[in-house]
């Protein structure tokens, strides 16, 4: 397993999969919906990560105003943090990665990765925060179940899907990340796990690291990942001057011919 030192300005993390998981919860909600209006429940499942929620439901229910869709999007977010909430209230132990017991929980190696960016940011007044989260989700949704983890304080730039006009694999929201941290997107690394947000990231400008938290290796690197790991335990970040150096130990890159 090669390892690799990247040196960056800024990381944009997607945050469902990649920082935290909802998947229980989350895949409770589309079962609700898909029985309502009647979808097809494995392609929701296979095919909906990673892509903003109205659009998900723009695509697959053309009798919805946009107004409707915008809506049903926020009820089904707020679903989410519902059965979240239910589920950890019910819990015999704190959920975790291994043990999410149907609620959102935060997922490997993010805590202590977060910790070394900030810590290092801390360190001097002049440094910029280092990351930032750009989701597909709505910000309420968003911010909501990324503090429910407890896995660190918000970042100063968060971009939804409430700040853009096309969401991923479309590369504004990436672009927009960049601009709001006020950095160039050629030196920020993007972290995603989903393939829409690895085509994000790369048609914005920026490298891509993708991790193995929802899809197979292959559905990554196929997108234009340029380093793919299980997930952020195999990263360390530390501080040199303004720049944030990484080391990945990623897999190796495949060859697909």
């Amino acid at each position: 397993m090669p390892t690799y030192e990247v040196e960056v300005d800024t990381l944009l993390f997607d945050m469902d999969g990649t920082l935290v998981s909802s998947t229980a919860a989350l895949s409770a909600v589309w079962v609700e919906f898909a029985k309502q209006y009647n979808m097809d429940l494995d392609d929701l499942l296979e095919n909906s990560h990673g892509k903003r929620t109205v659009e998900n439901l723009q695509e697959r229910l053309p009798q919805l105003s946009p107004e409707q869709a915008l809506s049903e999007a926020y009820r089904f977010e707020d679903r989410i943090i519902e059965i979240s909430d239910e589920n950890r209230s019910k819990a015999k132990s704190e959920p975790t990665a291994a043990n999410p017991q149907g609620s959102i929980v935060g997922l490997p190696g993010v805590k202590e990765l977060l910790k070394q960016i900030n810590d290092g940011a801390a360190a001097q007044e002049s440094r910029r925060p280092g990351w930032a989260i750009v989701t597909s989700a709505t910000g309420d949704y968003a911010r909501k179940a990324f503090l429910s983890t407890k896995t660190s304080e918000l970042p100063k730039v968060f971009v939804s899907s409430d700040d853009v006009n096309k969401g991923k694999p479309n590369p504004e929201p990436y672009k927009k990340g960049a601009e709001l941290s006020g950095v160039d997107i050629t030196k920020c690394i993007v972290v995603e796990d989903a393939p829409a947000g690895v085509l994000s990231g790369k048609r914005a400008g920026a490298r891509v690291l993708g991790l193995k938290t929802t899809h197979d290796a292959k559905r990554l690197w196929l997108q234009g990942a340029d380093f793919v790991v299980d997930d952020l335990s195999k990263v360390q970040a530390r501080w040199e001057g303004d720049k944030v150096i990484l080391t990945i130990d990623s897999d190796e890159r495949p060859s697909f011919e």
